[in-house]
């Protein structure tokens, strides 16, 4: 079942020096962003700031503000893959996309000290798939291979529509395993 999507608009302040940091004041539904007045700044070093997100919920919505400031407007193209991969980064995790030409199958890859890998991927309706808008998550499979790669063990299996919280627990379970080697 999908879950539906809203309008949410995201306020707050953007740092002035490059314009990619956000801090957010509020997380309102519906799109009332023509309606807010920014006034002039006065704040040292900073811009208030408003846009509007369509995502399953107020969380969400404040994640894409977040990565639309730092990729400065593209996080709308922007794809959950692209958004694990992001999250892993953060993590000091390091991750590849990669894919199966002519299969429609695409992932995110960590290497394992061991020589394995841990791969990423999409659930329900994206089984198999990273490559898809972050407004439609609906889940991750997260499995790992040892270095002949035959039986995967599933590391994270969910089917959560928070893209947010389940990246998190995603990335969460993907740092234990390598942990645990």
């Amino acid at each position: 079942m999908t879950a539906a999507t809203q309008t949410y608009t995201v306020i707050g302040l953007t740092l002035d020096v490059d314009n990619t940091e956000l801090l957010i004041a509020a997380v309102l539904a519906g799109p009332v962003a023509d309606q807010i007045q920014l006034l002039a700044t006065s704040e040292d070093d900073f811009t208030r700031w408003a846009e509007e997100f369509s995502a399953p919920d107020p969380d969400t919505a404040a994640d894409l503000a977040y990565v639309y400031c730092r990729d400065f407007g593209d996080a709308e193209e922007q794809t959950a893959g692209e958004y694990v991969q992001r999250v892993l980064a953060d993590a000091c995790i390091e991750s590849t996309g990669g894919e199966r030409p002519g299969s429609g199958c695409s992932w995110i890859a960590v290497a394992t000290p061991k020589g394995g890998k841990i791969l990423i991927t999409g659930q329900g309706r994206h089984e198999g798939v990273a490559d898809y808008p972050l407004t439609d998550h609906a889940g991750w499979l997260a499995c790992g291979y040892d270095a002949g790669g035959v039986e995967p063990t599933v590391l994270y299996d969910s089917r959560s529509p928070d893209l947010a919280t389940d990246t998190a627990a995603a990335v969460a379970a993907v740092r234990s395993s390598l942990a645990t080697g």
